[in-house]
């Protein structure tokens, strides 16, 4: 008979690319890392996180083929200075390049394997700005604080982004100061805040979700939160793929 373990209902893979810190533990140590509040979300829907750090374009691609869905986490500013934005505004703080380098070469993969697509707040710059489209560097705050705060985001009606979270209005936290100015072709519209700025887009085959805030803050508390992951892991175990561009 087969080990048990091997027996168990498959829970699907989700890719995360991790995220990469100088300390680890109080120590001056590098290393990469995955939110508990994200990991726990996607558990929760019945899903297998699975940590990534590829340091090639290959290696993005061979861990992207074993994934059944992939998550973009926040982070730091994406350096816009290779999609043409030649100044770095002085409020960006960027990661070490292999950062980039490894959320670029996870979310092109992903786009081209067709697998589902979560992604969250850096993440959706960084799949807006693969796609084709830009990046505000900074946009001055009016009636709306984006920096470490939760506020209101207007959901668009009809859309996927209603269909999994419901009805706006509904608050999320966010902590940012770069934003997606125009969208990609074929991306959606699904959100905005009363002061302009998109807080959601969504593709037209309904394989990806992108959203400014961050779910995972409040996901175990907020189940309209928790839908965004049990959305994902629900769409990489339906096994349909599409791929993008």
């Amino acid at each position: 008979m087969p080990p048990a373990h091997r027996s168990a209902p498959h829970r699907p893979l989700v890719l995360v690319p991790g995220r990469w810190t100088d300390e680890i533990g109080g120590r001056k140590r590098e290393g990469v890392f995955v939110p508990r509040t994200l990991v726990d979300a996607i558990t929760r829907a019945g899903g297998e996180p699975l940590l990534a750090w590829p340091d090639t374009t290959e290696r993005a691609a061979a861990l992207v083929e074993l994934a059944d869905a992939v998550v973009l986490q926040g982070g730091a500013d994406l350096d816009l200075r290779p999609f043409g934005v030649p100044e770095v505004h002085p409020r960006e703080e960027h990661a070490p390049p292999e950062q980039d380098a490894a959320d670029l070469a996870v979310t092109r993969a992903a786009l081209a394997a067709g697998i589902p697509i979560l992604a969250v707040c850096r993440g959706m710059q960084v799949l807006n700005i693969v796609l084709g489209g830009t990046i505000f560097a900074h946009f001055d705050e009016t009636s709306v604080r984006h920096a470490d705060n939760p506020h209101e985001v207007d959901i668009v009606p009809g859309t996927l982004l209603e269909e999994i979270m419901g009805a706006g209005p509904l608050v999320g936290w966010s902590n940012h100061h770069q934003a997606c100015d125009r969208l990609a072709d074929d991306m959606l519209l699904s959100a905005t805040t009363p002061d302009g700025i998109i807080e959601a887009f969504e593709s037209r085959d309904a394989n990806i979700v992108a959203v400014q805030w961050h779910p995972e803050m409040d996901a175990a508390q907020l189940p309209f939160q928790q839908a965004l992951f049990d959305w994902v892991v629900k769409a990489a175990g339906s096994g349909e793929t599409t791929p993008q561009g």
